[in-house]
């Protein structure tokens, strides 16, 4: 059986959205517990102003949850036929994308156990979601998996609005990845199957 990885992100200095001023006011939020109801959504519209200070890596994250990569990445993704990801250019930082996966695989909640924090009664998000380290995923979800396709998990981790999805790879992926040193081995969490 193929194994996959989970992929480490490092942080990259910078906001897409504009909440660590707190201005939450630009956004559609609940009216109970002020979480932003349609962050993914916002992408697009904040590109053209988000700048990356931090350049020194090839996989990095926003504060607020967003996963960039730079351009070797794509040109390697786009040359190996991967699929999965939808990259997105950033105007104010040249030779990186902003990427989105709509692939999802769930979490095993029971293995390891997923905490919850504060369900909004209104939207039915959490404030916060911690947890997962290593992923576990059922093995017949597993079997299913493309060996040359990302994915990503169906919850997102960490606190307000800085939740973010974990992104996972095959091996035939990631040794790729490490191959062009893009990543090395310290930069993968293996998924656990159940």
């Amino acid at each position: 059986m193929m194994k996959y990885f989970e992929l480490q992100f490092y942080d990259n200095d910078s906001y897409l959205l504009e909440v660590s001023k707190g201005d939450r006011c630009k956004y559609v939020t609940c009216p109970t517990c002020k979480l932003i109801l349609n962050k993914r959504s916002l992408i697009e519209k904040h590109l053209s102003t988000y700048k990356i200070k931090r350049k020194k890596y090839h996989l990095s994250s926003s504060y607020d949850g967003f996963n960039v990569v730079s351009q070797e990445f794509k040109d390697l993704y786009e040359n190996s036929d991967w699929q999965g990801l939808v990259f997105y250019s950033i105007p104010k930082s040249k030779g990186f994308y902003l990427i989105e996966c709509f692939q999802q695989v769930v979490i095993n909640r029971t293995k390891r156990p997923i905490e919850f924090e504060n369900k909004c009664n209104e939207c039915g998000l959490y404030m916060g979601i911690y947890g997962s380290v290593p992923p576990y995923i059922d093995v017949d979800v597993i079997q299913k998996l493309k060996s040359n396709t990302f994915y990503r998990s169906d919850l997102e981790f960490g606190y307000d609005f800085e939740q973010g999805y974990s992104l996972f790879a095959s091996q035939e992926i990631t040794d790729k990845l490490i191959e062009y040193k893009l990543i090395t081995k310290k930069d993968l969490i293996e998924v656990r199957n159940v």
